[in-house]
This record gives C-alpha cells, sequence and structure tokens, in this order.
C-alpha cells in the first residue's frame, strides 16, 4: 500500500581509493529505509556524483556538481583513506569544497577517516600530507569518526546514521512547527509568545481520527518509537516536537483515549519514560531499562 513521505536526500562523499565503502553506504540506508521507512514516514534517499549528476557546460566541474546535486542534500557522508582528491580550483577537492559547502550552510556532515593498512608503495605522499592537514583541521570543527576494517565501518555507520537521522526529523520539525507559527502570527494581532503556546498546545492535543482501537502495547510502541527516533545525543526529546510527530505519523488520538494533554499522558507512564524541565520546556526520554537497541528504530 502506498504512503505519504518525506524524502532526505544523503550525499555521499569521497576520493577514489574507499569504493568498498560507497557502495555500503547505499546498502546501509536502504536497511533503515526497510526498517524505519512506513511508521516514520520517512525515506531516505543515496546520492552520488556519479549517478545523480549530468553532463553541462559553463562553469567548474565541481560548481556545476554543487548545483545539481550538493545544494538540494540534507546529510553528507564523507570518506577518507589515503587521498584527499583533486583541487577544484577553489578548495583543495572535491570531497573538501563539498564539506565546506555543507558547513557554510550549517547542514549536518558525518565524516569518517579509515586506519585500514596500506601498501606503502601505494601511497601517494603529496596526497597523504593534505589529508592529515584536512584531518586536523576539520577535528577543531566537531567530532569525526574512524574505523579500522569494513566491518567496523559498517556497524559504526548503521549505529550513528539513526542518531542522526532522528535529529534531522526533529529538526524538520521543529522547522515546519515555526512555519505554522509565523503563518499564524500574521492573521492575529496576539503576542508571537502567547501565539505560539496556543499553535504547540493545538498541536499536541490534536490527532487524526483513528477507527480502528489501539492497545496499550501498540501505543507503547509508537511512543518508544517516536521518542527514540526524536531525541538528541544525551536521549532527551522535546514534548512539543513528539506531539507533531505522532499527530502527523501515527494513528494515536488521545482525545479518543481520554487525555486531554500528551504530557500528561506520558506522565501517566513513569515505568517507560523520565522527565525533566529544560529552560521552562518540559522534555523526555525513555528510561534506561526500556531504551532500545539501534537495530531497532
Amino acid at each position: 500500500m502506498s504512503f505519504d513521505a518525506k524524502v532526505f536526500r544523503i550525499l555521499i562523499a569521497s576520493p577514489g581509493d574507499v569504493e568498498e565503502e560507497r557502495s555500503i553506504i547505499p546498502e546501509i540506508i536502504d536497511e533503515w529505509n526497510t526498517i524505519n521507512a512506513v511508521h516514520t514516514k520517512v525515506i531516505l534517499m543515496p546520492i552520488k556524483w556519479e549517478t545523480h549528476s549530468a553532463p553541462m557546460l559553463g562553469d567548474r566541474p565541481q560548481a556545476i556538481i554543487n548545483k545539481q546535486i550538493v545544494k538540494d542534500c540534507d546529510l553528507l557522508v564523507g570518506i577518507f583513506w589515503t587521498r584527499i582528491g583533486t583541487n577544484t580550483g577553489v578548495s583543495i577537492s572535491g570531497t573538501v569544497e563539498e564539506i565546506e559547502h555543507f558547513l557554510k550552510l550549517e547542514k549536518p556532515a558525518m565524516l569518517y577517516f579509515s586506519k585500514a593498512p596500506v601498501d606503502p608503495d601505494e601511497i601517494d605522499i603529496d596526497q597523504f600530507k593534505v589529508l592529515k592537514e584536512f584531518k586536523e583541521k576539520i577535528k577543531l570543527q566537531g567530532l569525526i569518526e574512524s574505523y579500522d576494517t569494513i566491518n567496523d565501518f559498517k556497524h559504526k555507520f548503521s549505529k550513528q546514521l539513526s542518531i542522526n537521522i532522528g535529529n534531522i526529523i526533529n529538526a524538520a520539525l521543529q522547522n515546519e512547527s515555526s512555519a505554522i507559527n509565523k503563518r499564524t502570527t500574521t492573521k492575529s494581532n496576539d503576542k508571537v509568545d502567547t501565539q505560539k503556546a496556543k499553535i504547540e498546545e493545538a498541536t499536541i492535543n490534536s490527532a487524526p481520527v483513528e477507527t480502528e482501537k489501539l492497545t496499550d502495547a501498540q501505543i507503547n510502541d509508537y511512543l518508544i518509537k517516536s521518542i527514540s527516533l526524536l531525541a538528541n545525543r544525551e536521549g532527551w526529546a522535546r514534548i512539543a516536537a513528539i506531539g507533531e510527530y505522532l499527530q502527523t505519523y501515527t494513528p494515536i488520538n488521545y482525545r479518543e483515549l481520554g487525555f486531554s494533554k500528551l504530557q500528561a499522558f506520558l506522565k501517566s507512564k513513569p515505568e517507560l519514560f523520565e522527565f525533566k524541565t529544560e529552560k521552562s520546556h518540559p522534555i523526555i526520554k525513555l528510561s534506561k531499562k526500556n531504551n532500545p537497541d539501534s537495530a531497532y528504530l
């Protein structure tokens, strides 16, 4: 059965010495889609320059690639081993130019550096030197990851992809909420803060009518999955964002269940969730005994 979904494009960026990793990433993305696409209404699309760009004249090759595919991607996955790539005239390599483009737009980028052994006779010393300098520089701008083997890369990327996609979904929901707030503000003379509060409460309390009665086990399953996807690195998620997610992507109807507010409903299940207030906003996370493994997401 067909369903509507949000599509997030994932750019695979690397020099030419990590072909095996480049082929593995789409496989892991496909596994994520298989497990998560239906219940999250989110689909991840792997993007490569060799499959998604087309011949075009009139500008630098990398500039054309940037216009055709890079600018529309939502997440970048960069992989390096012994090479940095070819200088573009603007940056030290096409891969680095794509990373710099993402950083400039404040889009998320996941960078991986292979520590796999290599035949010294196969190393281009100049390339390796520039790569090492780039690695030292980029470490100052965030967290990077290293791996020893292909299996090590598979394990790390699969787990870390789920973490970052959850953050991206959360950010997208917050952006949608902000857009709703702006549209509503133009139609009202109320103060902005008051209007935002009304929108958040309406989001939390509203849900599509569902004719099929959900069991407690099904409801708990939806709640656990939503919080797992929207949680930040420490495991906490905003209750308002969870309400938007449940309203948009699940059949849960809190009015039908007799709960006037999502917060009250969640607090009625202390065996599943923990609460605290951060900057006047209540946030929630799964209790340790109910925190699912990443493979479950």
